[in-house]
């Protein structure tokens, strides 16, 4: 089967953009590049991009411009290309107007920055994953005649959201100016008050003014990824170039995306509310386990899904995946001394430690992913598009998580004692539910002696 290509990246000349390409082909992206010139003739060969990168970095004049606008604007009437994503990096602060018309989803202003594009365009992928993913759920619910997990919120725009704007007050009157509109603005100088706030109230993104001393943010930004409440709630840095010229840095502590200072509200618009988007459709994904607990998919103890739903959702996972080639990851957890609690405290004990399990399960997860219970004292995540990196994070999370949890009804010093495995796999169109269900859980090589939890080794 032909592989699929992610990515079209599209230029007005054949310019120096090796580094690009070599970046988003590290990345696992699949690149493809064509002329401006010759992009009509390129998607009539081929539809099945998934973003297409418009790179203008060498575009001087506002014809060239119109030309750009005109192209995209095009493939957003056009019924067979409508629905693939746009990107148009590289753009002149003084080129374009700040609330100037267009069709992009998402807009990069000033020089060429690689690990901002790569973050940009791996969250263009991640809605792509997410809708792939509630695809699949109501494909499944529909068979059950159940009504839909998602509610239809997730295909309204972006509004009435919460945002916390917090470092240096330069700049913020124009973030205000921008976004006050749609959105309910608390600004905070202290990151300490910054923390209250987060710790009192929800809020759908953080914007963090870090002008010419960003770095002095970046605690602040490592402790909130360490909460499991809040390591998905997206974090947009405010900085000038050349004060953060290591920006990988910033990427790593935890940071969701920056854009230069002093900033272009066209694009700062159109980066919170891509940000946002992503944080609701994510948290709607996460509420549809509590919505549906009741209905036949989902287990009446956990409100997790039933082993039924789970292989057929692994049945589509895979389908889809035979076609992107992506990598997916399957995590299981099993509570191996729970005959034991049963047998020891009484199994209302047990159920009580089914719940709390699966109720840290649901906070470790994001809301593209699905946890089920699929037997007695045995758990497993689906991960799509995921790396053995991000699934050996997932683990290091649960386990820390357990660590420090209480098991209601477990006295004298007693734990539970749980398996912990992450199999990360492609699949190559052969692949069936039956063989991933047979795979053995393997356990981590180093137990740790935590009070209240055990790696088995």
């Amino acid at each position: 089967m032909t592989e699929k290509t992610d990515i079209l990246l599209v230029s007005f000349e054949q310019t120096a953009q090796d580094k690009l390409i070599t970046a988003l082909n590290k990345a696992g992206l699949n690149v493809q590049t064509c002329q401006f010139k010759t992009l009509a003739q390129t998607l009539s060969q081929q539809v099945n991009f998934d973003i297409l990168v418009f790179n203008i970095a060498k575009l001087k004049t506002q014809e060239q411009l119109a030309t750009c606008l005109t192209l995209a604007q095009k493939i957003r009437l056009n019924e067979a290309t409508k629905n693939i994503r746009l990107l148009c990096i590289g753009i002149d602060k003084a080129l374009m107007q700040d609330q100037q018309s267009h069709d992009f989803d998402d807009l990069i202003f000033g020089d060429i920055c690689i690990p901002s594009i790569l973050s940009r365009v791996k969250a263009q992928i991640r809605l792509n994953t997410m809708q792939s993913e509630l695809n699949r759920r109501l494909f499944i619910a529909e068979k059950y005649q159940c009504e839909a997990l998602i509610n239809n919120q997730l295909t309204q725009p972006v509004k009435e959201a919460s945002i916390l704007v917090t470092g240096r007050p330069n700049g913020y009157s124009v973030i205000e100016e921008t976004l006050s509109a749609n959105c309910t603005l608390i600004g905070t100088l202290s990151l300490e008050t910054a923390k209250d706030y987060l710790a009192r109230q929800a809020f759908d993104m953080i914007i963090i003014n870090g002008g010419r001393m960003p770095t002095r943010f970046m605690p602040f930004v490592e402790q909130l990824k360490q909460n499991p409440q809040l390591f998905t709630l997206p974090v947009l840095l405010v900085a000038y170039p050349s004060k953060l010229t290591d920006s990988h840095i910033a990427y790593e502590a935890g940071i969701t995306d920056i854009i230069e200072a002093p900033v272009n509200r066209n694009e700062l618009l159109l980066r919170t509310t891509s940000l946002i988007k992503e944080w609701r459709f994510r948290s709607a994904m996460a509420q549809s386990y509590l919505s549906a607990r009741h209905i036949p998919t989902n287990d009446a103890l956990t409100g997790l899904y039933t082993y039924s739903f789970y292989r057929e959702h692994l049945d589509e996972i895979i389908k889809d995946h035979s076609l992107t080639h992506r990598t997916f990851t399957l995590i299981t957890i099993s509570i191996e001394n729970l005959p034991h609690i049963n047998s020891q405290y009484g199994f209302m004990t047990g159920d009580q430690v089914l719940s709390q399990v699966s109720e840290i399960l649901m906070t470790m997860i994001r809301g593209e992913d699905l946890a089920a219970r699929i037997s007695g004292r045995k758990f497993v995540l689906t991960l799509p598009d995921t790396t053995a990196e991000h699934a050996n994070k997932v683990l290091k999370r649960i386990e820390a998580i357990l660590k420090q949890t209480k098991f209601m009804g477990i006295t004298g010093g007693h734990s539970i004692t749980v398996d912990l495995a992450a199999h990360v796999l492609e699949s190559n169109g052969e692949t069936t539910s039956d063989d991933l269900v047979k795979l053995q859980t393997l356990p981590l090589k180093q137990p740790t002696n935590a009070q209240n939890v055990k790696r088995t080794a």
